[in-house]
């Protein structure tokens, strides 16, 4: 079988000048080359515009941003755990203090009840008595106002003194012994010499000539 050169020569189609130039390639639609539909067309080109914007591929990192490794990662999850842990442990130790007060003031309450009864009846403080006694308790100058034969007994140890609710009350020893292992801190030593009266006691010392 002959050429398609040949053949165009025997049926008298072309003469030899045309019969020797190559044919033209296939052309896109419209007859230009690498039109959209030609064969020009790739599929890299195809691919290459979907989904971009102008400015190319976009994400949720800026550029450049570096994802945390697995390391990174644990570090981060570490130091989660031990802040939330230490918040858990304040609040825990926030609550144990909370009902550590609650506690010790339903004990003192139970404990004033329990010594209210005990001196109910019993006080021997008189309400027209001017005569300071002094002494120190919890760490300051206090005083009770007594009558001159209870300071002198209080003095001698026949009559104790009690606080109860910031006030202080004139007891018998059988009293003062029972409100001791209640209360000892409640309490106060009347042994050894009186204090001084503080600088703003508005009552005027005991004179020295005064007797007993």
């Amino acid at each position: 079988m002959g050429s398609l050169q040949d053949a165009l020569l025997n049926t008298g189609l072309a003469n030899e000048e045309q019969a020797r130039k190559k044919p033209r390639k296939p052309t896109g639609k419209g007859g230009k080359p690498g039109s959209g539909n030609g064969p020009n067309k790739g599929p890299k080109q195809a691919r290459g515009g979907a989904g971009r914007g102008k400015g190319g591929p976009k994400s949720g990192k800026p550029a450049g941003a570096k994802a945390p490794n697995r390391k990174e990662r644990k570090q981060q999850s570490d130091l989660e755990r031990a802040y939330a842990g230490r918040i858990r442990a304040e609040k825990a130790e926030k609550e144990r203090e909370k009902q550590a007060r609650v506690a010790d003031q339903e004990a003192r309450r139970k404990r004033n009840l329990e010594l209210d009864r005990l001196v109910e009846g019993k006080a021997l403080n008189v309400a027209d008595a001017e005569l300071p006694r002094y002494f120190e308790h919890i760490g300051r100058i206090r005083r009770v106002l007594c009558t001159p034969e209870q300071r002198e007994k209080i003095n001698g140890g026949e009559l104790g003194v009690v606080s109860l609710r910031g006030g202080y009350l004139i007891v018998e020893p059988e009293v003062l012994e029972a409100y001791k292992a209640i209360a000892p801190d409640l309490v106060p030593d009347l042994a050894g010499k009186e204090p001084d009266a503080p600088e703003d006691d508005d009552y005027p010392p005991v004179p020295d000539d005064v007797t007993w």
